[in-house]
């Protein structure tokens, strides 16, 4: 009887004691002509930017050349944000043969891209218990 109270109370404290927040990415320089869809990710440290590694992600199709996405009840704390344009749609991010990439890609304080992906450090957003983060990716090729 107490059994199912009690996990319920666990799965919930945690987000209670350090509270959640809304992430709201407005993306720019989306290619419409292009189509296929944004992937956008939500990544901790140890997992920046490894793909399909992302704490939280989401895909939406292109609608425009700039576009909302929000990301509700994200857990307080330090996070980068990736956007790209998935224009095969293959949920997979397109390389050249040295791994740069070649479909448009974005990142949260407009971290940059030199011999490798940028340094988590370059890229960190805070998200804070019940407020709302408003950041703009911009999209490059």
């Amino acid at each position: 009887m107490y059994k199912p109270l009690l996990i319920t109370l666990l799965i919930l404290l945690p987000a209670y004691l350090f509270g959640q927040g809304k992430v709201v990415i407005t993306v720019t320089n989306v290619n419409l002509k292009a189509g296929g869809d944004l992937s956008a990710g939500i990544f901790v440290k140890a997992n920046f930017p490894k793909p399909g590694q992302q704490l939280i992600g989401k895909f939406e199709p292109v609608k425009s050349a700039t576009q909302t996405i929000t990301f509700t009840d994200v857990p307080a704390g330090r996070y980068g944000l990736v956007v790209f344009q998935d224009i095969d749609r293959n949920k997979d991010l397109k390389t050249n043969f040295i791994g740069f990439p070649k479909e448009p890609i974005g990142f949260s304080r407009d971290a940059k891209i030199k011999m490798g992906p940028p340094d988590f450090d370059d890229a960190v957003v805070s998200v804070e218990a019940n407020k709302t983060l408003n950041l703009t990716i911009q999209l490059k090729d």
